[in-house]
């Protein structure tokens, strides 16, 4: 145990005893000045009111800064600009979508818009379609894909790439459109001009020669259009619904006229013309739709048809086209020709072959009369107990008879049961006789009897 004697020093390291005189412990080494030097508390110097006021805006501004860029960051970010797609998608807001999507590196204008939002509503469906946008995005951006591809019916539509930094920080997705590109295949020679992004585009067509009609980004548009043929110009549009083909489609004010005859008689097809406005348009084929056109809707169109039977020309009545319903472009117009006067004049024309047969034979028959005076090789031919019977038999008995030869039947007129025609024929001079006969027809056994006879 250690006595401290009272009075005395010690060193207050080691606790040894020191001498009053003693600068240093011979024990430990420790200087005794600063063993007895008692420490001061340091006095703290005071921030001022205007330091502290910088800081705290310093702070509010760093923090103000991070609230500006969290809400920028999440406001510009490629999910969310996925999300505003989404949603004017689902709500068919056609005006906003082309803010967001892009043909060509610019923005998709109103009549693309709209026909894209078409084609999705057609196609697929919108609701479908916007919340695939969403998650593909979102798929996208957390496995830090370059690019991803959105469907609609199982084909690629918007091509979204990444593309850079909005701004130099934020990230920078576009959604491109994918483009198509159409074909028209016209019916006729023509001229379209039509619409497209506020300028007018024309394009000269070639009769079923196919042409490339234009790349729009894809969907189903309904483009204004006119289309000048010959001289005439037809107002309407131009149809391209990608949804289904990708052929464009001519759908102009018009009217077509397709043309049925319908005769019970048979007169031959390859014998009717048709006239539309007093001109020839050619053959009716009835196997064979032929339409005649276009023309205006409100264009006068006059039709008619004619036949020729046997160099004699008969006419359908005259048919006023009307405008064509809304809707129909295609008119069909009814013709029939006179079936029973047809078929009159072919009977009489087929019984003028008969008359003249029967002459011929008559001739040779008074021929041979005359040569064996004998009136029973013509008495067949005259109606019996009638003057010219008479006449002819004195005549041929007589033996004052002459040869006949080249009998032609020049005249023809048939009036219920009675034929009246006029002959030429040659003597045995050559000198030419006319002559004038009334025959009696029989039309159940198609026989003919001369009951008058007189040279002209």
């Amino acid at each position: 145990m250690v006595i401290r004697r009272i009075g005395m020093k010690y060193c207050k390291n080691c606790g040894k005893e020191l001498t009053e005189e003693q600068k240093v412990c011979t024990k430990c080494g420790m200087p005794v000045n600063q063993q007895n030097k008692t420490e001061q508390p340091k006095e703290q110097k005071k921030m001022s009111k205007k330091t502290i006021i910088i800081i705290a805006i310093i702070a509010l501004l760093l923090l103000l800064i991070f609230a500006v860029y969290k809400v920028f960051d999440s406001k510009l970010s490629p999910v969310n600009e996925a999300k505003e797609i989404s949603t004017v998608i689902k709500k068919g807001n056609t005006k906003n979508l082309k803010d967001h999507l892009k043909f060509n590196n610019r923005n998709l204008n109103q009549t693309e818009s709209r026909a894209f939002y078409d084609y999705i509503v057609e196609a697929d469906s919108s609701d479908r379609f916007a919340d695939e946008v969403e998650s593909k995005v979102k798929e996208m951006q957390e496995n830090d894909e370059q690019s991803t591809s959105i469907n609609a019916d199982d084909e690629a539509v918007i091509q979204v790439k990444k593309k850079g930094k909005k701004y130099g920080i934020f990230d920078n997705y576009d959604f491109e459109v994918v483009k198509e590109s159409v074909s028209i295949n016209p019916d006729t020679d023509s001229t379209i001009t039509y619409e497209y992004d506020g300028e007018k585009q024309k394009i000269k067509l070639v009769e079923d020669n196919e042409k490339m009609f234009a790349t729009l980004p894809i969907g189903n548009y309904n483009l204004k259009a006119t289309k000048e043929q010959g001289n005439k110009k037809f107002e309407g549009e131009v149809i391209v619904n990608m949804a289904s083909s990708y052929e464009a489609i001519e759908n102009f004010k018009q009217k077509n006229i397709a043309i049925n005859i319908d005769s019970e008689y048979s007169y031959g097809d390859e014998d009717v013309k048709i006239y539309i406005n007093g001109k020839d348009r050619g053959t009716y084929d009835s196997y064979n739709e032929t339409v005649y056109g276009p023309f205006l809707p409100d264009e006068k169109v006059e039709v008619y048809a004619e036949t020729t039977v046997n160099d004699k020309t008969f006419k359908t009545d005259t048919v006023n086209v009307d405008k064509a319903e809304d809707g129909e472009d295609e008119i069909t117009v009814d013709l029939s020709f006179d079936d029973e006067a047809i078929k009159d004049y072919e009977e009489n024309e087929d019984l003028k072959e008969d008359v003249q047969t029967f002459m011929e034979d008559y001739i040779d028959a008074l021929n041979e009369a005359y040569e064996e005076e004998d009136y029973m090789y013509v008495s067949s031919y005259i109606k019996s107990s009638s003057d010219t019977a008479d006449h002819i038999e004195n005549v041929v008995e007589d033996g004052g008879g002459t040869e006949f030869s080249s009998l032609e039947v020049t005249k023809y007129d048939k009036k219920g049961k009675t034929i009246t025609i006029e002959t030429t024929k040659e003597d045995q001079d050559g000198d030419s006789i006319k002559s004038k006969y009334v025959l009696d027809y029989d039309s159940t056994f198609s026989e003919f009897k001369i009951k008058d006879y007189t040279d002209i």
